[in-house]
């Protein structure tokens, strides 16, 4: 990418069908895929990402709060999988806030360096999402591992966990499938409608 080239961020139908413009786009068509897969473009999607942000903040202090293992004798890694997931959940947002910002100010990109720090950040997205993903699992086989003999009452039998941090993690689970299947049929939305939209 030459200085002065612009990269087009967004897809638009109203972008000419000369030479240097198709050139762009298809050279870097795939930067475009990685913002799909990584950040929003509307405010809405900005604001959904700000409430995200607070949930996992809200894991997080569960998570710390609960840290000592005489809360959770029963399985001491639920607490451990609440601060990491919260923390890494964290990580993401952030970095998806800032690229979906970017994609929403600006139209075209004419720094190779903010090019490569779009991908470097794109990456790292896709890195910690990969990770959670993996983390969520092992978090799960913890939690639902001691449903069956988990009790709430006698502290001093190794089958006890605290009452709040148990149904919170359930809870914190269940939601993340579940957003997490949205994320990935809206993902997979976009990814058509663009497809459609380019040709």
């Amino acid at each position: 990418m030459k200085m002065g080239e612009e990269l087009p961020l967004q897809s638009s139908s109203n972008i000419t069908n000369n030479r240097q413009s198709n050139h762009i786009m298809i050279s870097y068509h795939w930067v475009r895929l990685l913002l799909i897969a990584t950040a929003v473009k509307s405010i809405l999607g900005l604001i959904i990402l700000f409430l995200l942000l607070v949930g996992s903040i809200v894991v997080l202090i569960m998570g710390s709060y609960f840290r000592h293992s005489n809360h959770c004798p029963i399985e001491p890694n639920i607490s451990r999988f609440l601060i990491i997931a919260g923390s890494a959940s964290i990580e993401w947002i952030i970095l998806s806030i800032f690229l979906s910002i970017i994609t929403i100010i600006l139209k075209h990109i004419r720094s190779l360096m903010l090019v490569l720090l779009i991908i470097l950040i794109a990456l790292i997205i896709i890195i910690t999402n990969a990770f959670l993903l993996v983390w969520v699992i092992f978090g799960s086989i913890w939690t639902l591992k001691a449903s069956e003999t988990v009790q709430y009452t006698n502290s001093h039998l190794n089958t006890f966990c605290r009452q709040t941090l148990y149904q919170f993690t359930l809870g914190y689970l269940f939601v993340t499938y579940t957003l997490s299947v949205l994320q990935c049929w809206y993902r997979l939305c976009i990814i058509i409608f663009s497809s459609i939209q380019k040709r």
